[in-house]
């Protein structure tokens, strides 16, 4: 059996890749479908290196789906919509199979143990 840091990074590069294809046919990355569905530059998905929230703000404002201080404009709320549409079918499929106490007690578990190591990799 493999070890569960295997299965953690297997799941997140499956995952990375089914966001990137379905977003993919709206010319949008999964940022800017984060950014689109009201996340900022605090939320738990935010990670250094990747493009700043005013960059993905201006590029969903150069697609008229925001405007320049980051208001969702009606085709933005469209995009969004049609956007968490795939968002959902992936997490549902992702999902197959799995009781929902046994999804509840994995994400505990995960947790904890994230917990119980430090956020920047020492110590």
């Amino acid at each position: 059996m493999r070890p569960i840091g295997y299965w953690l990074r297997e799941l997140d590069r499956r995952l990375e890749l089914a966001f990137a294809d379905a977003l993919s046919a709206s010319g949008a990355t999964r940022r800017e479908w984060q950014v689109l569905n009201g996340l900022g530059p605090d939320a738990p998905f935010w990670v250094a290196g990747e493009p700043t929230y005013a960059d993905v703000v201006s590029s969903l404002t150069a697609r008229g789906w925001t405007t320049p201080d980051g208001t969702v404009t009606e085709a933005g709320a469209a995009a969004r919509a049609a956007l968490a549409k795939s968002v959902e079918e992936i997490r549902a499929k992702s999902l197959t199979g799995v009781e929902d106490d046994s999804y509840l007690v994995t994400v505990r578990t995960l947790e904890l143990m994230a917990a119980n190591l430090p956020a920047g990799g020492h110590g």
